[in-house]
């Protein structure tokens, strides 16, 4: 497994604890560099890290608890990783989704784009 791959390995593990842990969240915002986009599966879209912050903070609040398994492929530089999660939503309503990540990064391996796509 290349650094990038690992990345995107540390993406998931934190995004299992950042519903109640800060660090967590911190380190999930650290993987990305300051011009990076990151698209919603909601149609929401972030690129600046002041939104690309409240993006994370705002999904990590209304998803209390996640459970994320992940499989990230890459073909000629492209870095993908199909995931499924089971998780509770600040109500307390249980949801369970199957999707894809894309992901680019720079040349320091932030990553410099993501979009969230979810099969349906």
């Amino acid at each position: 497994m290349n650094s990038r791959e690992e990345i995107i390995q540390r993406y998931f593990r934190l995004s299992d604890m950042a519903s109640d842990d800060d660090q967590a969240l911190n380190g999930i915002i650290a993987l990305f560099a300051s011009t990076a986009v990151v698209k919603g599966a909601n149609g929401i879209t972030a690129n600046n890290p002041n939104d690309l912050a409240n993006f994370f903070k705002n999904f990590f609040e209304d998803n209390q608890e996640l459970r994320h398994l992940c499989r990230v492929t890459t073909d000629r530089g492209e870095y993908q990783a199909e995931w499924s999660v089971a998780g509770r939503k600040k109500t307390g309503g249980l949801f369970a989704l199957h999707g894809f990540d894309h992901y680019q990064f720079n040349e320091q391996n932030k990553i410099s784009f993501l979009q969230v796509e979810i099969k349906h």
